[in-house]
């Protein structure tokens, strides 16, 4: 518990239990408004344990003024730290720094007029249509090593734009001719939860991505579609995110390119916005698939370049739209697919692979 109002006086008693997540009166009482998840309340922790209570823990209350955060950001700044990683530790101070000041434990908020600090968010150059042709159309098992789980994971993030914890919480019950439910996300701290918008909605999906879902339903029935246990638990993020920096070596984009881009798991939500918007597609229709509440962020993820803007009746469709056969080569004269169950997955490197 926040120790009694009439005894506080550092930020360190301020802090104490001030973001734990079955006592904190703050939490308990932001809760009768918002809808807040135990993993904000771990992350403030977080904010607390790694950074602030190092440079404020000792100071009294009232004596945490804005030039003494101002002070603080030029600490941070000289310690390399990135603009938007100081903000995110700022927006945590800020909120117990208020609450202090609602409750009277100090005369007044301190903070009022201090702005976070410009964002110096690495310009993301995300990923071309050129680029995702090599990836997802022709023989892509030259490209993703027969590896059918991180294959058909990235193209669906690829063609939806959810992020990895909507992919590992897919399950297999939830797949319709057409479309699928997005409900939930998983976390393997925090288990299966409401998606981060806490947002259920529907999400059109070619025959093609359907079949190449149902592949893996066909092993996992109804449980987690992107499993290594029948079905009973998804794999690791990590699994999924390596499978794609392979697969963009063997397209020719190094490590240290990728890592330059911004070219994870996460740059497909980037791809997609950018890629509904050329198509003509309203900001309400891009938001109703990608579960984006506000213009900002869909314009946040969208990346224009004017040369390529125009009309894409059907983004999916025109996206995987397969190149011309090479000579000599037809769809009866390739491998047929044989699914290959791994109980174990333990090991982030294990794959369900085809053959």
């Amino acid at each position: 518990m926040i120790p009694n109002q009439n005894v506080i006086g550092t930020f360190a008693e301020l802090a104490q239990g001030f973001w734990d997540w079955e006592k904190s009166p703050y939490l308990k009482e932001r809760m009768k408004r918002v809808s807040l998840k135990k993993s904000y309340a771990d992350k403030c922790q977080e904010h607390l344990d790694y950074c602030l209570l190092d440079y404020f823990g000792k100071m009294k209350l009232e004596s945490i003024t804005a030039e003494v955060v101002e002070g603080w950001f030029d600490k941070m700044i000289a310690d390399k730290y990135k603009h938007t990683t100081i903000n995110g530790y700022y927006g945590t101070l800020q909120t117990m720094i208020r609450w202090a000041a609602r409750k009277q434990i100090i005369s007044g908020d301190p903070l009022v007029g201090v702005e976070r600090l410009r964002n110096d968010r690495k310009k993301i150059r995300i990923i071309t249509r050129e680029e995702f042709k090599a990836l997802f159309t022709g023989d892509w098992r030259q490209v993703w090593g027969n590896d059918l789980l991180c294959y058909t994971a990235n193209k669906l993030a690829a063609c939806t734009g959810i992020r990895c914890g909507e992919i590992l919480g897919l399950r297999g019950e939830y797949v319709y001719d057409g479309h699928f439910l997005l409900c939930g996300q998983y976390n393997y701290k925090y288990g299966y939860t409401d998606t981060k918008t806490k947002i259920k909605h529907h999400i059109p999906l070619t025959a093609e991505l359907i079949t190449d879902l149902r592949k893996l339903i066909g092993i996992n029935g109804d449980g987690y579609i992107f499993s290594l246990d029948g079905g009973t638990t998804p794999v690791y993020g990590r699994l999924l995110r390596d499978g794609l920096n392979r697969a963009l070596r063997k397209i020719g984009i190094s490590k240290e390119e990728a890592k330059e881009r911004g070219l994870h798991l996460h740059a497909w939500r980037h791809f997609l916005n950018t890629e509904l918007q050329k198509a003509g597609l309203t900001v309400q229709i891009v938001q109703a698939v990608t579960g984006h509440k506000s213009e900002r962020m869909t314009e946040y993820y969208t990346h224009f370049d004017p040369r390529e803007f125009g009309e894409v009746p059907e983004v999916q469709a025109a996206l995987l739209a397969a190149e011309p056969e090479k000579q000599g080569e037809t769809k009866t004269n390739r491998p047929a697919l044989t699914l290959v169950k791994i109980p174990d997955q333990k090991e982030p490197d294990e794959m369900i692979k085809v053959s």
